[in-house]
């Protein structure tokens, strides 16, 4: 292993961006949040934590729910 993680399986998956936005408005609150600040404001999991007042351990659990309900609910829409 050179650092880098596996590769995905090679399947050919195209993901408007409208589906995006539908689905991440489905999301909890709470979860929306963290997802923004990390994956489109580029916070760190310790300055979400800050930025939102909560435990670092809150932070990413939100994340990782949010990530794979954001994930079923897309491979829903494909």
């Amino acid at each position: 292993m050179d650092g880098y993680p596996p590769s995905l399986p090679n399947k050919s998956i195209r993901i408007e961006p409208r589906e995006t936005l539908r689905a991440l408005n489905k999301l909890a609150e709470e979860q929306q949040q963290v997802l923004v600040l990390i994956a489109i404001e580029d916070l760190s999991y310790a300055e979400v934590a800050q930025v939102l007042g909560i435990p670092l351990g809150t932070a990413m659990s939100r994340l990782s729910r949010g990530r794979e309900r954001l994930r079923r609910t897309l491979e829903g829409a494909s």
